[in-house]
């Protein structure tokens, strides 16, 4: 009887030990949240702040992934890009969702194995400007340690420019 339990086991062990390790190698989870459909038209754009960050290089690779132009004279949309990395208890909420009494990012009591963890939080805001003005927001987040916040911000890059429309 003991050996049958054994034979059955270990495999199950085995198993289970491949998925949990898997799931140590993956990069980060991200959670994002796109805008509400529009169309970007000729998706020319120029940055609301000029200052380089690694936030803004990172957007801006994706962008023009996507077919995104940077353009300093007339531009269809001004994007403002915002970076953020605080502890996992601290929640956020944006002006609108703050007079609707909602948090954008509640607070969270992290489990004892996340404790060490940050929330990083990437959100743009496109402005248009002229006859039919309108603004988009997307954003996306995760919470990673400060070892892998250089890889956070890419997948956050590339998550948050993947909930706009492609450019025309």
């Amino acid at each position: 009887m003991t050996a049958r339990f054994l034979t059955v086991a270990a495999p199950s062990a085995a198993l289970l030990a491949a998925a949990f390790l898997s799931g140590c190698a993956t990069g980060p989870r991200v959670e994002a949240v796109g805008p509400a459909a529009f169309s970007p038209g000729a998706a020319t754009y120029r940055l609301a702040d000029p200052v380089e960050s690694e936030a803004v290089v990172a957007v801006k690779r994706q962008l023009a992934a996507s077919g995104w132009r940077e353009s300093a004279a007339s531009p269809d949309w001004i994007i403002d890009v915002a970076y953020g990395v605080r502890p996992q208890r601290t929640g956020a909420f944006t002006d609108e969702a703050a007079r609707e009494g909602e948090w954008t990012t509640p607070p969270v009591l992290p489990q004892w194995w996340t404790n060490g963890r940050k929330l990083h939080v990437l959100t743009l805001t496109l402005n248009r400007a002229g006859t039919e003005p309108s603004v988009h927001e997307a954003s996306a987040r995760t919470a990673v340690s400060d070892r892998k916040a250089q890889a956070a911000l890419g997948a956050l890059a590339e998550a948050v420019v993947a909930e706009l429309p492609a450019a025309d």
